[in-house]
């Protein structure tokens, strides 16, 4: 079964019951569509980072539910949510399967050779030559011949 996650922000105006209530409402609107609600995490009043429909805030919900949905049933719930007037925004997402772990590997051991010149197990796009390097003021001083210092 696909799990997905449920974002709502509603309304911040309407009184503790009234929310718990349209958070009821957003539960039995997934049962209704065969969906299984896994879980309900309510953040609370929040500030929003740019205004909705006139308000600086919102109460967020995000609704945890699993279920062989097809795409009418997930468009049947987000256009209920788009009619409720209590609802300022809401966002449906498929919540992805962990990918299991990779096993890794079994590392080979570097080879010594007098070739390698001190760059042992290293490709030869990875060897670093260096350089000598002078300050500005040496670099500077030997640049003109003949100019006075």
């Amino acid at each position: 079964m696909a799990k997905y996650e449920l974002v709502v922000i509603v309304d911040p105006f309407l009184s503790d019951e009234e929310q718990n209530a349209q958070i009821e409402r957003f539960k039995e609107s997934i049962v209704r569509r065969g969906g299984n609600v896994i879980n309900v995490d309510v953040w609370g009043k929040r500030r929003l980072s740019y205004p909705i429909q006139k308000k600086q805030e919102g109460f967020y919900a995000i609704i945890f539910f699993e279920g062989d949905m097809d795409n009418e049933a997930l468009s049947a719930i987000e256009r209920a949510l788009r009619l409720n007037e209590a609802v300022m925004r809401q966002l449906i997402t498929r919540v992805p399967v962990p990918k299991p772990p990779k096993k890794e590997k079994p590392r080979k051991a570097p080879r010594a050779s007098a070739e390698s010149g001190g760059h042992e197990g290293r490709p030869s796009h990875e060897r670093r030559t260096y350089y000598e390097t002078r300050s500005a003021g040496d670099a500077g001083a030997s640049a003109v011949p003949g100019d006075k210092v």
